[in-house]
């Protein structure tokens, strides 16, 4: 039987412990650890708000602002000038339409702000939209009842409703949890059901709108065509809506268990095919990249030109501001961008952080952890496996990875073309030119036997490769593994 969603999960188990020895980072394993080189962010986390109770939506105020969700305190309330003021008093929760000082929530979740300055919120536990305008407070779909059901106002019907946008035209789109549908409210107040099948089980399906399926949808984002990203919390992908299709944009879609009604979550950046996100809930859109609060995994994901990266946090929940690679994050749970700045709501942490971002410059942090955890490694064989970006690396029969003594060999040509480098060899130099749009590598043959010719074929030695080649490597003997990313 699926568990049902709730407004706070479990936290997970780390999937490789951690200790740090002497400056270096070694994946704890019963066999040899596994010695990753590291390197370090210059961008920085800082802490915006702090001491608020389970903060969920955000969205940027009419004039300036942030209107800041509270889960924990059932409250709406306001960030401006290095201060937050409650909008909504009330902390008990209950479902009371009214004034902002006498009106009740029961565990409101994401927000959104119409062109007039109208503050939407999700009351999740409630079953309806509210709407604050000025000083009151007023439902503007549902009745408090938990069901399934299009119409005017108090006559439709949700199901804990989470993530909220609005369109231009000010209709107000909501990410109808447990009914796995995106729902949408006309100006007038009408419901309609705008995308997926509405269920319990809920499901995975692309194609059009009336016949796709979602798994607990929860985050939702505009882009600049109009197009509607969701974050299909249960099913661990973003999803994308445009021209009445729905289509599955970043994230590797699994089997279903049976026992628990969800696909498998996980943590591999790359292309966005490959990719694997955990539980994914906010989101946010701007200058072609979409901000993910990959929320299980504690990170801060961007998807970017058909690529997933990680661009803050670490795996382990914990609470550190600093640079991007160091920070950690508890459940992350909704995202802001505004004027060069994300914001993000640290559910578990109490607390809203900030992170400056900039898409033309947008890099990837490779943490301690990165290379190892990002790789879904194979069990270990005879035959050294390796991995570069995410991806196994292929070798024929006749140029395979060795081992002599301590050192690891690897054929350039099969390394360099499987990712996609123009790779050049000049025999009377004996040396190869390797280069894949800006970056640029010359290997030539040498007495130090770091680079050397076997059987007919250039070889580089691993440990030397990294250097050279500026990529970050981990030997993981456990695996008999190298996990390399090259950090472009």
């Amino acid at each position: 039987m699926k568990t049902k969603f709730r407004i706070l999960a479990a936290g997970t188990a780390l999937a490789t412990a951690l200790v740090l020895l002497n400056g270096s980072a070694y994946a704890a394993t019963a066999a040899e650890p596994a010695l990753i080189t590291e390197r370090t962010s210059a961008v920085m986390i800082v802490q915006t708000i702090g001491k608020i109770s389970q903060p969920w939506g955000l969205a940027e105020a009419e004039g300036g602002g942030l209107i800041v969700v509270s889960a924990g305190s059932n409250q709406v309330s306001m960030w401006q000038n290095n201060k937050l003021t409650a909008v909504t008093t009330q902390t008990a929760s209950g479902y009371l339409d009214g004034t902002t000082v006498n009106s009740t929530f029961n565990h409101p979740s994401y927000s959104a702000v119409s062109s007039k300055g109208v503050i939407y919120v999700s009351d999740t536990d409630n079953h309806v939209v509210r709407r604050v305008v000025k000083e009151r407070v007023y439902t503007a779909a549902g009745n408090g009842k938990s069901g399934y059901k299009d119409g005017k106002f108090g006559d439709a019907q949700f199901n804990a409703p989470a993530g909220i946008a609005i369109d231009a035209k000010d209709n107000v789109y909501v990410a109808d949890t447990l009914n796995n549908v995106i729902r949408m409210i006309s100006p007038e107040g009408v419901t309609t059901t705008f995308a997926g099948v509405a269920g319990e089980a809920g499901g995975y399906k692309d194609g059009g709108a009336a016949e796709a399926k979602f798994n607990e949808p929860m985050g939702l984002a505009f882009d600049e065509k109009g197009g509607l990203y969701v974050a299909d919390s249960g099913n661990h992908l973003i999803r994308y809506i445009r021209d009445g299709k729905v289509t599955t944009v970043a994230g590797k879609s699994t089997a279903i268990d049976a026992s628990t009604g969800y696909m498998a979550g996980g943590y591999v950046n790359g292309t966005s095919a490959d990719a694997r996100f955990d539980r994914p809930r906010g989101l946010a859109y701007a200058d072609g990249v979409l901000y993910v609060a990959d929320s299980l995994n504690n990170r801060i994901r961007a998807v970017q030109a058909g690529k997933v990266i990680s661009i803050a946090g670490q795996s382990a929940p914990g609470d550190v501001v600093g640079s991007a690679d160091a920070a950690r994050f508890n459940q992350p749970s909704s995202l802001l961008y505004s004027a060069g700045k994300l914001y993000i709501a640290d559910t578990l942490n109490d607390s809203v952080k900030q992170l400056e971002v900039d898409s033309k410059t947008l890099k990837p942090i490779i943490t301690k952890q990165e290379l190892v955890e990002g790789a879904e490694l194979l069990p270990a064989g005879k035959d050294v496996q390796v991995w570069l970006e995410g991806k196994q690396v292929k070798f024929a029969n006749a140029q395979k990875p060795f081992k002599k003594g301590d050192k690891t060999y690897l054929p350039v040509r099969a390394v360099f073309a499987s990712w996609g480098a123009e790779v050049k060899w000049n025999a009377a130099a004996q040396e190869v030119q390797l280069a894949k749009q800006s970056w640029k590598l010359t290997l030539k043959v040498n007495a130090k036997r770091t680079v050397i010719l076997e059987k007919g074929a250039l070889y580089v030695e691993a440990d030397y490769l990294a250097d050279a080649a500026t990529f970050l490597l981990a030997h993981d003997a456990e695996f008999n593994a190298i996990i390399m990313a090259s950090g472009q």
